[in-house]
């Protein structure tokens, strides 16, 4: 299914930038000082890309279709699974938005570990609910979703991409991951 290929694809640009945000934490543990305008492109990434454009494929599109469709198992997979890691994805990236804001503020070594804190925590909710989806619930929607079902959500998941792409949403979130594994490689 077209819609669960894009979302995979969208995957593999989260993990990218999870790799780069551990160089980034790493650093910060060897000595570097804490790049703010860095940390804050990775947040602007994880709540555009990650969370406005990926995110909201899930859960306005393929969640709401699973549930409708395949009833209990796909909805306790997604409303105490993958709505959970959602959430708890967005909480940690305003926590780190406030954390850096901290730092600004007072560069000590304990709003540096709230960074680091917040960080990393992102990166471990993030890279186990990509593994549950990519393997368990994208499979899950492939194997039981009626055709129809999956071609209405291939068509709009399409529409949504080209819009995407001619706002040039894509490409701007594509350029900030690329610029970012560039400096922390």
């Amino acid at each position: 299914m077209y819609t669960t290929e894009i979302l995979e694809d969208n995957h593999k640009n989260i993990m990218r930038m999870t790799a780069v945000v551990k160089k980034m934490c790493i650093g910060v543990m060897e000595g570097q000082e804490v790049v703010v305008d860095d940390f804050n492109a990775f947040c602007d990434f994880a709540s555009s890309y990650g969370d406005q454009y990926h995110h909201m494929k899930e859960e306005n599109f393929l969640f709401p279709e699973m549930i409708a469709k395949l009833k209990g198992h796909a909805e306790m997979m997604i409303e105490k699974g993958m709505l959970v890691d959602h959430n708890l994805g967005r909480a940690h990236i305003m926590s780190l938005r406030n954390a850096l804001s901290d730092y600004q503020k007072d560069s000590s070594t304990y709003n540096k570990l709230l960074i680091l804190t917040q960080a990393m925590g992102y990166v471990d909710v993030l890279e186990s609910h990509i593994l549950k989806e990519n393997n368990v619930l994208f499979s899950y929607a492939n194997q039981n979703l009626p055709e129809a079902s999956q071609t209405m959500l291939d068509d709009m998941t399409k529409g949504f991409e080209k819009r995407m792409s001619n706002q040039g949403t894509i490409k701007k979130y594509l350029d900030i991951l690329e610029k970012l594994e560039n400096k922390y490689q």
